[in-house]
């Protein structure tokens, strides 16, 4: 999961352990989340789109081509059009606008 608001990022990580079950690796960067272990790893990653340096969509991409198999989620205030269309062309299955349903966004990462 990567937001570079903290709260968004610490609230969102522990509903994800407590109610999904998931393990969850939290990054405030996408910077943070590339230099980490093994980014090609993951299964499901959550993506803020407005970031501090590179965007969410810039790195959904690079961990789709690292791990095409990879699930990918975006999480914005706004979601335009465009926008969608760009997510859904590199990768992302899911698209939320803030504030989203937590129930829709645990199912969502469950599928």
């Amino acid at each position: 999961m990567v937001d570079d608001d903290p709260a968004v990022l610490e609230a969102l990580k522990e509903l994800l352990e407590a109610r999904g079950g998931a393990r969850v690796r939290a990054f405030t960067s996408a910077e943070e989340a590339m230099m980490s272990t093994s980014p090609s790893s993951f299964d499901v990653c959550v993506l803020d789109y407005r970031l501090t340096g590179t965007d969410g969509l810039t790195l959904g991409a690079m961990l789709h081509q690292m791990n095409p198999d990879i699930r990918l989620i975006l999480i914005s205030g706004e979601i335009t059009p465009q926008l969608e269309l760009l997510a859904l062309e590199h990768g992302f299955g899911r698209i939320f606008v803030k504030p989203f349903s937590t129930d829709e966004l645990l199912a969502a990462i469950a599928h």
